[in-house]
């Protein structure tokens, strides 16, 4: 079990990698508390934003008086008018798609945001190849599929099990399946896909880490079975130290080299370029301020993938014992580890989902507790907030235990347990009190 002096060290470590992106790094000690860690480190984070904003003061939209590239840790920039042709030379996003003994075509796309670069590449293939059939799997992120709905008839979306179906969609319409890493279960279904039924593999990358070995094996299955291949991924969670450095997404595609050597799979080129027009067209290119600079080396990934390794452990234990608290039917666990989510008894509106995520913030937060009212997961505080569960189609509350001490995991689920609890007889209790109102009136 880590001990809170071995998760300050870890803080400390990660403190340390931030401070030397600073062209005069500050004197950093290792912190005395949970609280005192996070602060220091978006107080690092803001230090470094300010240093490279002082720095690049002449790379505006237009980048008028540039005599150099911009430049944010070891990424580099090149682009003129409103970054409309910006170019990014860094490190690759997933050492899976660089492996020197692999033949492969792959480029990536940067975009403003995880959605953007969803919609940048759906909008390319809605334009390049006509209708589409998407196969869909249960519980997949639900903004993605209001994305998907939103192209109307041009997507038809299936579920990811119509594969089974005997034949092929008749000829002109793409079939592409959709992997998505924010699903409750049943992740390796696509497994059983036969290959030659789907023409493209588009993979949300989000919710697992970069040199995953999900992600691995998605590539190789896909590589081994000549589909083309699409990864698209938020950087905002899991990418950033728990700091949300800046909204940032992209795309990157591959595909079998022979394939696109022999013509087959040629297409797939021609998709790149018009993923990346409509990243143009849209309006949709990265700020280059949004780049961490701290990642790209040995340390970063060292610090990263022990922070998602604590936040995977801390969210199964905080499930196990809501669960034992609360029942299995009000707790769902999620493949990934990353977060959980509580099922009220009763269906609450999205305002009332809202209310109830930052009444439970703010009674843990009674408790001097490291807890935040956030949207989004994989910071070193527990998130809590309202969540749109696409399977059951109910507005719950997400819990994502986060990067803590495993010390405190107890003591949060036994506190969130029984504020729960409260909340659920006062939910009731109101519901009867209605109920008797009508019967009387």
């Amino acid at each position: 079990m880590e001990t809170i002096e071995s998760y300050l060290d870890r803080k400390y470590r990660e403190l340390t990698l931030l401070n030397s992106c600073l062209a005069s790094p500050l004197e950093v000690q290792k912190p005395a508390s949970i609280g005192i860690a996070i602060d220091r480190k978006f107080r690092l984070v803001a230090a470094i934003k300010a240093e490279l904003s002082l720095q690049s003061w002449a790379f505006t939209e237009t980048a008028w008086s540039s005599t150099r590239r911009a430049r944010s840790g070891p990424f580099e920039f090149s682009y003129g008018y409103q970054r409309a042709d910006l170019h990014i030379h860094g490190p690759p996003i997933y050492p899976a798609l660089w492996s020197p003994s692999t033949n492969i075509f792959q480029h990536t796309i940067y975009t403003g945001s995880g959605m953007s670069a969803m919609a940048a590449l759906l909008t390319a293939l809605s334009r390049q190849r006509g209708s589409v059939q998407v196969l869909v799997p249960q519980g997949c992120y639900s903004e993605t599929r209001e994305l998907i709905e939103s192209f109307g008839g041009l997507f038809r979306i299936l579920p990811l099990e119509a594969w089974r179906s005997p034949s092929r969609p008749r000829e002109g319409i793409t079939r592409v399946a959709l992997l998505d890493s924010s699903i409750p279960t049943g992740f390796f279904g696509f497994l059983r896909m036969p290959p030659h039924d789907i023409d493209l593999v588009i993979f949300d990358t989000t919710c697992l880490w970069r040199s995953s070995a999900r992600i691995q094996r998605v590539v190789n299955w896909a590589m081994r079975s000549m589909l083309p291949l699409a990864l698209v991924r938020s950087h905002a969670k899991l990418d950033c130290l728990g700091i949300e450095y800046g909204r940032l997404g992209s795309v990157a595609v591959a595909a079998p080299l022979r394939g696109i050597l022999s013509g087959r799979l040629g297409w797939i080129t021609d998709l790149t370029r018009q993923t990346g027009d409509s990243v143009r067209l849209l309006g949709a290119a990265p700020i280059p301020a949004n780049f961490p600079p701290f990642t790209g080396n040995s340390q970063f990934e060292r610090c990263s993938v022990a922070r998602i390794a604590a936040i995977i452990r801390n969210n199964r234990r905080m499930a196990r014992l809501l669960s034992a608290e609360l029942g299995p039917k009000v707790v769902s666990a999620f493949q990934h580890g990353l977060y959980l989510t509580l099922t009220p008894s009763g269906n609450l509106s999205i305002a009332s989902a809202k209310q109830r995520a930052a009444v439970l913030c703010e009674r843990l937060l009674s408790s001097a507790l490291p807890v935040s009212h956030a949207g989004s997961f994989g910071f070193d505080f527990v998130a809590i907030e309202w969540f749109a569960d696409s399977s059951s189609r109910r507005n719950v509350v997400r819990v994502a235990a986060s990067d803590i001490p495993l010390a405190l995991i107890d003591q949060i689920a036994e506190e969130l347990a029984r504020e729960w609890i409260g909340l659920e007889l006062t939910m009731k209790r109101s519901s009867h009190a209605i109920r008797n109102s009508n019967t009387f009136a």
